[in-house]
């Protein structure tokens, strides 16, 4: 990760507190639409955090970061993994942590390999990395942090949504 894109997302978690995890989700759904996914769904308040579409396949995205280089899935992240995978989406945890060294890692969610309630480290999720996807964001994420992290800072949450609602292929649920 660039120098100044971790300095300003670390004074964004320093900023936010718990709302952090929420306004990289929505800098993340940024990114996506930069990238030019054909579609994109946030969940703000309920179900699988991102929803898109690229190169016509669905995908289905719950977002995590991580402090201290361990995640943790809930009941309702795996049961709506599992229920997008059922659907057709292909599921992925997406983690972001907050080292200089990290950038994001999307994980292929298998039904059955990973269970709630129980914490990774984002090493254990490496074996299930789609680095294609990860390429997909690899300079628009930087880009959005550095653009729009002063609104997320200013607005929190309704600062970015105001951002995603001027992309053309979004939709909030």
């Amino acid at each position: 990760m660039r120098l100044e894109v971790h300095r300003r997302l670390t004074e964004l978690s320093e900023e936010t507190g718990k709302e952090y995890g929420k306004l990289v989700q929505k800098l993340l759904g940024v990114a996506f639409l930069d990238a030019g996914v054909e579609a994109l769904t946030d969940r703000s308040t309920q179900g699988i955090d991102l929803e898109l579409e690229l190169d016509g396949v669905a995908h289905a995205l719950e977002v995590k970061t991580t402090e201290g280089g361990k995640i943790r899935l809930g009941v309702k992240d795996v049961d709506g993994l599992r229920a997008r995978e059922q659907g057709g989406a292909h599921g992925y945890v997406a983690v972001l942590g907050s080292r200089l060294t990290d950038e994001w890692l999307f994980a292929r969610f298998h039904p059955g390999e990973l269970a709630p309630s129980l914490s990774y480290t984002v090493t254990q999720l490496r074996p299930y990395r789609d680095r294609h996807l990860e390429r997909v964001v690899l300079d628009t994420f930087p880009n959005a942090v550095l653009e729009h992290a002063s609104a997320a800072a200013a607005r929190g949450q309704r600062g970015l949504d105001e951002v995603l609602a001027r992309h053309p292929r979004y939709r909030r649920a």
